[in-house]
């Protein structure tokens, strides 16, 4: 290696060392809610084979129902504090 190694170079390798990490991470979340999903719709009496095709629906919407939470707690979090609004 006859070139320098750059702080550009450094920031470029830590932006995808970062962003491997990050796709990773996501990919450990959604497994683990999938698996933890899939235990409690066991547990409940359902078939693995019904849970599989069930699940792109229930995914989106336990992801539709953290939004609508997110959004809840928010408003309750600026009610809370008293900011006023005008």
């Amino acid at each position: 290696m006859t070139e320098k190694y750059t702080k550009e170079m450094h920031e470029a390798y830590r932006k995808q060392q970062d962003e491997k990490a990050a796709k990773e991470e996501q990919g450990r979340n959604e497994r683990m809610e999938k698996e933890s999903a899939k235990r409690a719709w066991l547990a409940d009496g359902g078939r693995e084979a019904d849970f599989e095709k069930a699940w792109p629906q229930l995914r989106d919407q336990g992801r539709r129902q953290r939004v609508l939470d997110a959004d809840k707690r928010a408003r309750q979090e600026m009610y809370q504090s008293g900011v006023s609004r005008i």
